[in-house]
Formats: C-alpha cells, sequence, structure tokens
C-alpha cells in the first residue's frame, strides 16, 4: 500500500516539474516574441542578404499585430504561431503590397530559438529543398 502512495507522489511531482519546464514546447512565453523593437541582424537565402534590411525596425505586437518601418515609412501585418499543427512556427503575413525584403518574410517560420532579445528562424523551401536563415535581436 505505500509503494502504491509512494509511487503515486512521485509520479504527480514529476507531472508537476514536467509541465513547469521553462524548455518545453507548450510553453507560450517561448513562443512569443518580446514587446519592443527589433532589428534583422542575419538573413540568409541562398546567400547572405542581411545588409536589405538595413534601416528596418520591426515591432511584434501583443496583439499579433506585425510592423516595419524604414524611413518614415511603415508596413502593417500581422504574426501567428498558431500556423501549423506539426511544428514549433511563426508566421508572418502582411496587409497589402511591400518591399521585397519584407515579402521575403511572409513565410511560416520554424522557431529554433526565442529568448528576450534573439530570435532565431529557418525556413525550408518546399520547392528545391533550400533553409533560408533569420535572426532578429532587439533593438
Amino acid at each position: 500500500m505505500y509503494k502504491l502512495l509512494a509511487f503515486s507522489l512521485f509520479a504527480t511531482l514529476l507531472s508537476v516539474f514536467v509541465a513547469c519546464d521553462p524548455n518545453s514546447s507548450s510553453n507560450p512565453s517561448l513562443n512569443t516574441p518580446g514587446a519592443g523593437n527589433w532589428k534583422i541582424t542575419y538573413f540568409f537565402d541562398k546567400q547572405d542578404e542581411t545588409s536589405n534590411y538595413t534601416g528596418y525596425t520591426f515591432e511584434f505586437g501583443s496583439n499579433n499585430s506585425f510592423k516595419a518601418t524604414r524611413n518614415g515609412q511603415t508596413w502593417s501585418g500581422s504574426w501567428s504561431n498558431n500556423c501549423d499543427d506539426s511544428a514549433n512556427k511563426l508566421c508572418i503575413f502582411w496587409s497589402g503590397s511591400v518591399p521585397s525584403a519584407l515579402e521575403e518574410l511572409a513565410e511560416d517560420w520554424r522557431i529554433i530559438e526565442m529568448s528576450n532579445d534573439l530570435i532565431h528562424l529557418e525556413h525550408t523551401s518546399g520547392g528545391n529543398g533550400d533553409t533560408d536563415v533569420v535572426h532578429f535581436k532587439k533593438a
């Protein structure tokens, strides 16, 4: 009887610790970009294209709004982390036409790392299998 009670207590405690694991993929804070302005510090699509994002700042709104600003001009869209049931992804969508550099961000990005000051995303093309990489860093 005591062995069964001890095992039940151990299983309950173990499930509590697993549920609170900050590295767990079910932790929504790992899938939500932090407030504030972000810059792209690395963008790779067959070659380094980071310079295409010079001067841009990005903002991930808490209401899933997404905004890019450059030289006083702003482009609006949205982001979602509920865009793929089978993978931990962040998707970016634009409202209207945007410069080609911003259009390249409109993908379903696999979340590699997301912290308060760094977002590392990757996208594998369905056509040719190339992997694009983008790093956002807190401005």
